[in-house]
């Protein structure tokens, strides 16, 4: 699963928002996947074992590594 240009701006404009609040990076990173999940900004309804989740968060730990 690659993030799309949009998804990538929702994430970097989340990352911008909380990476001064003295948080860690796997905290960032929590909160970002929740909100991408809570806001449907990624679909992940038919992932019915868990791998679709598992690759969207790192594929946010790898974008967000590359920000930091």
């Amino acid at each position: 699963m690659k993030l799309t240009e949009e998804q990538k701006n929702q994430i970097l404009n989340q990352y911008e928002g909380l990476k001064n609040d003295e948080q860690t990076l796997g905290e960032i990173h929590e909160i970002i996947v929740d909100f991408c999940l809570d806001e449907e900004i990624i679909d992940l309804s038919d992932d019915e074992d868990g791998d679709l989740y598992e690759e969207f968060s790192n594929e946010v730990w790898d974008l967000l590594e590359t920000i930091k």
